[in-house]
């Protein structure tokens, strides 16, 4: 019984024939997007954004509280120079300046009360 059995197909790949075909399959669709230009690179990095914000609508009612996590979101608001800026609790140096959609700086009002 050292037959072997002819029934079965012997179709079989090494692996490492596989792993080469992904990555080269990755490393053309990579090459074909970017020579059609489909991946977008940003010469200006202070342009990227570094968080987004979300206004919430509260209504003016003293019966009504509004729902809020209480959980700290490690951003303080600053206001400078009559503008709004959001400032990282963990990173001194990371700040940005918040704006509207159409890239207009939110103005706000100094506390100047101690």
């Amino acid at each position: 019984m050292s037959k072997q059995d002819d029934s079965l197909p012997n179709d079989r790949v090494k692996k490492t024939t596989l792993v080469m075909a992904i990555f080269a399959t990755v490393f053309l669709t990579f090459i074909t997007l970017e020579m059609n230009g489909m991946i977008k690179h940003n010469e200006k990095k202070g342009d990227m954004p570094v968080a987004e914000y979300k206004a919430v609508f509260i209504e003016r009612q003293e019966d009504k509280l509004y729902r809020l996590s209480h959980k700290p979101s490690n951003q303080t608001a600053v206001c400078n120079a009559g503008y709004l800026f959001i400032t990282s609790d963990d990173d001194y140096d990371m700040q940005g300046l918040l704006v509207d959609f159409k890239n207009r700086g939110v103005k706000c009002i100094p506390n100047d009360k101690p």
